[in-house]
């Protein structure tokens, strides 16, 4: 990972519902010398941004009870006369009126999710003035198949995770993985039975995000490649869909508990 200028004194809002997202862009953060405040939700992030001293602020879309549009909506408005805070989206869908709607309701810019170490410090640096040197290009994305010709686990978002924090945090973030996604299965299976999409979509956006920062591809594959399923398709396929994720997720966890990850080659 790249060193930086830091800002002395410098803090960092994090808000995001998914702990395991928020623990990791928070380490991401922390390595590099920045200090971290972090909230789950959009009332305490409004709170957050209109009583710290902070220097930047990373908004979930999807932040429960006020999302991140909104947060930012209400912060600009009440803080007219203060020096500029950068305030920057983390989105799983960067489509174009989704970054329209982020900028015009006051946003300085959006991040993908995943998360991307890389690409989370240019966004951090560039929006807090920090010169940093050049980052290497992303690898593309493999296209969706049969997540079951590929590895459980990319171990290199595994070996990344272990060198920001060390044994004990590798340990700390897949343990919270594995609770988290356990914990989504039955809102999803709930969502699917209702032919919820609205709710089914919300639920495997937030199962793509914990498996993406663990290297889960192919469980991440299948989130990516389910986002937009309609109540038809759960009404018919619903079943066998949320078979497959759970499946593919006990695969995962179990490449995880054995730590087949540090002895596996980069697919």
């Amino acid at each position: 990972m790249r060193s930086s200028i830091i800002i002395p004194g410098g803090t960092i809002l994090v808000a995001d519902g998914n702990r395991t997202v928020a623990r990791v862009i928070a380490k991401i953060l922390e390595k590099e010398h920045h200090k971290v405040h972090q909230v789950e939700d959009g009332p305490a992030a409004l709170d957050a941004l209109l009583s710290q001293p902070l220097t930047l602020a990373l908004l979930d879309a999807d932040l429960p009870k006020m999302n991140a549009i909104e947060v930012t909506h209400l912060y600009r408005f009440g803080s007219v006369g203060r020096a500029h805070l950068p305030i920057l989206g983390l989105i799983g869908e960067t489509s174009g009126e989704m970054l329209s709607a982020c900028i015009d309701a006051g946003l300085d810019g959006c991040i993908s999710k995943p998360i991307e170490p890389t690409e989370l410090l240019d966004a951090v640096n560039t929006s807090l003035g920090i010169v940093a040197e050049p980052a290497a290009a992303a690898e593309t994305p493999l296209g969706f198949e049969d997540v079951t010709e590929w590895p459980a686990i990319d171990p290199r978002i595994l070996r990344d995770l272990e060198k920001l924090g060390g044994e004990t945090f590798i340990e700390d973030v897949i343990s919270q993985f594995v609770a988290d996604a356990s914990r989504l299965f039955p809102d999803l299976s709930a969502s699917a039975s209702a032919c919820d999409a609205g709710l089914f979509h919300d639920h495997i956006h937030a199962l793509r995000s914990c498996a993406g920062n663990v290297g889960a591809t192919g469980l991440y594959k299948m989130c990516l490649a389910w986002r937009a399923i309609g109540a038809r398709d759960l009404a018919s396929n619903g079943t066998e869909c949320i078979n497959k994720l759970q499946a593919e997720f006990a695969r995962a966890a179990s490449a995880l508990d054995r730590y087949e990850w540090r002895q596996q080659q980069a697919s």
